[in-house]
């Protein structure tokens, strides 16, 4: 984002998220990119979503972020047990507990109640996994909801994968690509993915 979009958008933050930031800046945890939240944030805002369900907690930033400038609640599925004790550290820190659910589990194995229904599916997880969990939670989007997936560009490698060096990222590369097209041919669903963040789809329910 450039430094007069940043100036004049919403500075939507606060000491606890600042705080987040830089305990994701210091443990080199990878979190959603600003532009990217802020659009998430205005699309639940703006179809007055109640439930969000986030595959891939990290440490909180993103959930906290949706609970914190939403009215959503949000029920948030983490496999990595350090990043999970951050998670839930961070959730409280934020007085979020009454809309936040940190999930210690990995998002195919979990098996999450079968009348659970959710505005918006978030997912930003293992890239080589978006397919199995597309299939898996795709279900419990409510009619006319959404699904949400974060880093479809990957650093621009999938737009151009003749800068990929190492056999295992051309690997994950061609994995991202395969979900890009696989959401496109899904009928039951309009996506679209946009330039924003690390490459964002947005897919809403028919």
């Amino acid at each position: 984002m450039s430094d007069y979009l940043k100036q004049i958008n919403p500075k939507r933050t606060n000491p606890v998220i600042e705080e987040i930031l830089q305990e994701a800046t210091l443990l080199k945890t990878p979190i959603i990119r600003f532009d990217a939240i802020n659009l998430i944030i205005q699309m639940i805002n703006s179809s007055h979503a109640k439930q969000v369900l986030e595959i891939g907690s990290a440490i909180g930033y993103s959930a906290i972020m949706i609970a914190t400038f939403t009215k959503a609640s949000v029920v948030t599925i983490e496999r990595d047990e350090d990043s999970y004790k951050r998670a839930i550290k961070n959730v409280k820190k934020a007085n979020l507990e009454s809309k936040i659910t940190v999930i210690l589990s990995d998002a195919l194995n979990y098996q999450i109640k079968e009348d659970f229904q959710c505005d918006l599916l978030f997912i930003d997880a293992s890239k080589s996994s978006y397919i199995k969990f597309f299939e898996k939670y795709e279900k419990y989007v409510c009619s006319s909801g959404m699904i949400v997936s974060d880093n479809l560009l990957f650093h621009g490698l999938v737009e151009e994968p003749e800068l990929i060096e190492t056999k295992n990222r051309r690997q994950l590369v061609k994995k991202i690509r395969n979900f890009n097209e696989y959401i496109m041919d899904q009928p039951n669903y309009d996506s679209y993915i946009y330039d924003i963040g690390d490459g964002l789809s947005i897919s809403i329910k028919k």
